[in-house]
């Protein structure tokens, strides 16, 4: 008998592990059930790329947490989310214009990097995922500040990016759950869907 494939696996509020596979997204697919849909694909992304920077034990925040950890993830999930908002299989072509794209979309979630896409994933993605570092002059804090962004220092506030990247999730699994299933927000969602279980083939 053929393993099955799970496309999200997480706990939900009650601590109960949920596995959704592939033969459900597929019926949730043919029936249009546009709740399930968003409610899949929010903790799909929540679980792999915020939920473990979310534990606010002392001794984890201490010895455990890391700003470069969180960015790196962030900037993962920055990759899937316009994956999904553009209907594409690979981002490895297009992936600065990508962050370019982001930042100018959700300005009122990061005002102070909304021309800085260009930068940011030179300096910072790349930087991150490629070398272990970031670029130019670009830093990492996690400590207190009021600033996610201060460019006088061009320190980026983990923290605090984390917190705007639950936003971006949340705001995109309530534009799914809004939109009608025939708008071009769900067009390209379930072209992405399709394209993340042919991937499991």
């Amino acid at each position: 008998m053929e393993e099955e494939t799970y496309l999200a696996i997480y706990y939900d509020d009650f601590n109960q592990k949920i596995k959704t596979s592939i033969n459900e997204v597929k019926d949730w697919l043919d029936n249009n059930n546009k709740e399930d849909l968003s409610n899949f694909i929010y903790h799909r992304l929540h679980s792999r790329y915020l939920k473990p920077f979310q534990y606010n034990s002392c001794e984890c925040e201490d010895c455990f947490k890391n700003g470069f950890s969180m960015l790196a993830n962030y900037c993962l999930l920055i990759e899937a989310i316009q994956s999904f908002k553009k209907g594409l299989e690979v981002s490895s072509k297009m992936t600065g214009w990508l962050f370019e794209d982001f930042f100018i979309q959700e300005k009122e979630l990061f005002p102070s990097l909304e021309n800085s896409g260009q930068d940011f994933y030179k300096n910072v993605r790349c930087g991150i995922l490629h070398q272990g570092e970031t670029l130019h002059g670009w830093k990492v804090t996690r400590e207190e500040t009021k600033l996610l962004f201060d460019n006088s220092t061009k320190t980026i506030n983990a923290t605090k990016f984390g917190e705007q990247m639950e936003m971006v999730l949340k705001n995109y699994k309530k534009e799914l759950e809004e939109s009608d299933i025939n708008s071009l927000t769900w067009k390209y969602c379930k072209k992405k869907l399709n394209h993340v279980i042919n991937n499991c083939k």
